[in-house]
């Protein structure tokens, strides 16, 4: 199995082992912490998420621009490169943390005035430990990007794996001994210096990653804002519209119902990251790719191949979500009915990640070939018509109007012009694309017929009942997916994953 079919798989284990541990994790946070400090730590993440978005895009600049200095062969060029981001990215990092520190000093203008003092008290302190998490991410991010590019992935999600298992499970006892959310913050802290020299000292003693920092190429670095400021743009929009829902509901509504959204949002989270699983991996791949001139037709079929994977794992949770979501959410929230409302909201903006993530191979195809200007434009008229949007519609419609926004922008704001551009500008066959994913939808409708009967028949009633429906539900959808939906490609990775695991049974029996 190569390192792109094992990355891959491995992304899906470490994110399916970090979700479930996080999911049994979740309650038991909620039920400690109770719902207002809940919401006020959940409200504290989107405001980190934007300090993020000081990274500018760097790190897409540095995979394509150390790419083609490794397909040269220029090793000069690949130590100055990993000398000037490293410096770029540890003033960035310092500027996040004054901007962190500044806005921790003024949380009334940050979280609005539903908020109580000591809630705004514990919001502030809560956003100056993750402002300094968020800070040393920023170098630490060189390494972790290094590792991508020499496509090491079993080393690479190894660390990805460790960081997202011990994270709840050192938690859980915490919360279990009377911490509240400022040690599970710092906790987070720790997590990410570790894994940072982790990958610091992986880059240094096993890839002899080189490093300069004699020379600091000013006009290059230049060319690369320019590449990066339409990077940094669309990912502005993308934290805009995925956040701004956390923030509206903060602002209008308060603390409590924010805890609401944010325990859908987070379940959007998990989902994304399952999307995201096979694109990441094919990075590296795509920026090579181009850097070697190769077609758009072979770009074309490598993003319907990532594509229809992609597609078929995500209707299988979209499904089964339907199926088993509306007895899990009000479990996992310890009983709650008013987080019921999360079943809807969590539904509309799994459906929004669908139609976007199954095309993120073509985003990044656009980065590689530098003609991303147009989609960071388009995101960013889109979202001042979703904030505008989402103002009314989160103050009549609640939660579900909060979700009912996103996804209504990324259908029509989003997907409709990008793939227009794929046509008409970047020579990509969409068209080819859309029939190759439309081919499995038959094979979805019995599946779907059955997750309908489960979420109105079914007496469920506790996590064995989601457990006993969710595994009827899986069994169908393997079984017409394997028959009336996948081709041959496809067949075969199951299969290899199957063989490897039979082969290496034998091997220990």
């Amino acid at each position: 199995m190569n390192q792109v079919r094992l990355g891959a798989v491995l992304s899906y284990v470490s994110m399916g082992l970090s979700t479930l541990i996080s999911l049994i994790y979740t309650p038991i946070m909620l039920g400690r912490l109770g719902e207002t400090e809940y919401g006020v730590y959940g409200a504290v993440g989107p405001i980190i998420s934007y300090l993020l978005l000081l990274s500018m895009g760097l790190g897409s600049a540095y995979i394509r621009y150390y790419s083609q200095a490794k397909v040269a062969k220029d090793r000069r060029e690949m130590a100055k490169l990993n000398g000037m981001f490293l410096v770029t990215l540890s003033l960035l990092g310092l500027v996040l943390l004054a901007l962190g520190f500044f806005l921790a000093a003024h949380p009334q203008m940050v979280f609005g005035t539903k908020w109580a003092p000591e809630e705004l008290a514990l919001g502030a302190k809560l956003l100056r430990i993750m402002t300094l998490n968020a800070a040393l991410s920023f170098p630490f991010s060189v390494f972790e990007s290094h590792v991508n590019i020499h496509e090491r992935y079993l080393f690479l999600k190894a660390v990805t794996m460790a960081k997202s298992v011990l994270s709840p499970l050192i938690s859980i006892p915490l919360l279990l001994l009377g911490f509240r959310s400022p040690a599970i913050a710092t906790l987070s802290l720790v997590l990410t210096i570790v894994c940072g020299l982790t990958y610091m000292a992986y880059c240094f003693a096993v890839l002899k990653m080189p490093v300069s920092f004699r020379t600091y190429d000013l006009p290059l670095m230049k060319n690369m804002m320019g590449f990066t400021f339409y990077i940094f743009l669309a990912v502005v929009v993308d934290q805009l519209n995925y956040g701004i829902g956390t923030l509206m509901t903060t602002w209008i509504h308060g603390a409590e119902l924010s805890g609401v959204y944010y325990s859908a949002n987070q379940l959007n989270v998990y989902y994304l990251s399952f999307a995201m699983a096979i694109s990441n991996v094919l990075i590296p791949r795509v920026h090579r790719m181009v850097a070697e001139g190769d077609s758009n037709r072979e770009l074309t079929r490598l993003m319907t191949k990532a594509g229809r994977l992609q597609f078929i794992m995500l209707m299988a949770v979209f499904l089964g979500f339907v199926a088993v979501g509306r007895p899990f959410v009000i479990l996992w929230a310890g009983g709650k009915e008013q987080f019921a409302v999360d079943y809807p909201v969590a539904l509309l903006l799994f459906a929004s990640t669908i139609v976007s993530a199954i095309q993120f191979v073509g985003l990044e195809i656009l980065r590689a070939k530098n003609m991303h200007r147009f989609r960071a434009w388009v995101y960013l008229a889109a979202a001042a018509v979703n904030v505008g949007l989402m103002i009314p519609l989160c103050k009549y419609g609640g939660l579900v109007g909060v979700a009912g926004s996103i996804l209504f922008i990324t259908v029509v704001g989003n997907v409709l012009p990008i793939n227009w551009y794929f046509r008409r500008h970047v020579g990509l066959d969409v068209r080819w694309f859309w029939v190759r994913i439309a081919r499995l939808l038959p094979s979805m409708l019995v599946p779907a017929i059955v997750a309908v009967l489960i979420a109105v028949l079914a007496p469920v009633s506790g996590y064995l009942d989601i457990l006993i429906w969710g595994c009827v539900f899986v069994a169908v959808y393997a079984a017409s997916l394997w028959l009336f939906g996948m081709n041959r490609y496809e067949r075969g990775i199951v299969t290899g994953v199957l063989d490897k695991f039979r082969r290496k049974r034998r091997r220990r029996a």
